[in-house]
């Protein structure tokens, strides 16, 4: 084996190492966006959450139901027995934090 066969073949091994560390990232966040979509998914719907969003905005309301990609959230008001005043199709990728019950 030459000097360039050498280079050649350490080029290739080296691509081949960061493709498979790539494919390892990606299998990881599929893994880590399955888990949040799964616990958003054990919440009773009657139960009241305020979600954070990654704009900084918070929503309080009751959810509604949850997909792989996004979640349908029921906004509601503090009053007890309030009505839902509309309904969000919100992404599972904007929401940075789920909080149980009415936070201020």
């Amino acid at each position: 084996m030459d000097e360039f066969e050498a280079i050649t073949a350490g080029l290739t091994a080296d691509a081949r190492l960061e493709q498979v560390r790539l494919a390892r990232e990606i299998l990881a966040a599929a893994d880590g966006e399955r888990a949040y979509s799964e616990v958003l998914g054990r919440i009773p719907p009657t139960e009241v959450v305020a979600l954070t969003l990654t704009d900084g905005v918070t929503i309080r309301g009751r959810i509604v139901r949850v997909g792989r990609d996004g979640l349908r959230l029921a906004e509601v008001e503090e009053r007890l027995g309030a009505r839902p005043r509309r309904l969000h199709e919100i992404r599972l990728d904007a929401v940075i934090r789920v909080s149980r019950g009415w936070v201020g």
